[in-house]
C-alpha cells in the first residue's frame, strides 16, 4: 500500500511538473515576434493565428496572457515609431507627405484587422485601451499630414529636370562648352562638388 501511495505521489509530481513547464515557462517572445513580423510584411491575418493559439493555450493564466498582450503591443508600437521616422514630410517635399499618408492608412487597416481576431474568451492580441490609443495616433498623424499637404504655402516636389536647372543656376564654374552645353561644377550644402551638364548662356544656334 505504501508503495502504491509513493507511486501515486511521484506520478502527481511528474504531471504537475510537466504542466508547470508547459504553461508557466512558455518562451512566447520568438513566436509573437515572428508572427507579427510576418503579418506586417504580408498583411495576411493567418500569420497571427499562432498568437491566438498561444492565448487559447494559456487562457486560464490571465497574468501570462497580459504579458503576451504587452509584448505584442511593444512590437506594434514599433511599427508606428518606424513610420514616423521613415519620412521627412515638409512643405517643400509633398511627395513624402503623400506617401506617408498612404502608409499610415495601410497600417491603420492592419491594426484594425489584427484587433478583430479574438480568442474564445474574447481576449485580443493587444489590450482594447492600447488599440484605441493607436487608432487615435494614426488618425491624428494622418490629419496632421493632410493639413501640411493642403497648406497654401506647400510646394510640389521638384522633378529631376527642375533640380538640374536649379543646380545650373548655382554652378560655380562652367567649361568645355560645345553645341550649347557646358560642363559645370555645382557645390552642394555639404560642400561637396558635383559635375552637371548645363546650357551655355552664350550659345547662339546657327541657322
Amino acid at each position: 500500500m505504501k508503495k502504491i501511495i509513493t507511486l501515486v505521489i511521484i506520478i502527481i509530481i511528474i504531471l504537475g511538473g510537466k504542466w508547470f513547464i508547459d504553461n508557466k515557462t512558455i518562451q512566447y517572445e520568438e513566436l509573437v515576434n515572428e508572427s507579427l513580423s510576418s503579418y506586417y510584411i504580408s498583411g495576411n491575418t493567418k500569420e497571427l493565428q499562432p498568437i491566438i493559439d498561444l492565448l487559447e493555450k494559456v487562457k486560464k493564466d490571465d497574468k501570462l496572457k497580459k504579458e503576451i498582450q504587452d509584448y505584442s503591443l511593444s512590437i506594434v508600437n514599433s511599427w508606428y515609431t518606424y513610420l514616423e521616422s521613415k519620412y521627412n514630410c515638409s512643405k517643400s517635399d509633398l511627395n513624402s507627405c503623400l506617401t506617408q499618408v498612404d502608409e499610415y492608412t495601410l497600417l491603420d487597416s492592419k491594426l484594425k484587422n489584427l484587433y478583430s481576431l479574438k480568442c474564445s474568451d474574447g481576449f485580443t492580441i493587444i489590450l482594447p485601451s492600447a488599440y484605441t490609443n493607436l487608432v487615435n495616433v494614426g488618425e491624428e498623424k494622418i490629419a496632421s499630414l493632410n493639413k501640411m499637404i493642403k497648406s497654401p504655402s506647400a510646394k510640389e516636389q521638384k522633378n529631376s529636370e527642375e533640380i538640374r536647372i536649379e543646380k545650373c543656376n548655382k554652378a560655380t564654374t562652367c567649361e568645355s562648352c560645345r553645341d550649347g552645353l557646358c560642363t559645370c561644377t555645382y557645390i552642394n550644402d555639404n560642400k561637396s562638388s558635383e559635375t552637371i551638364s548645363c546650357a551655355d548662356p552664350n550659345y547662339t544656334p546657327t541657322t
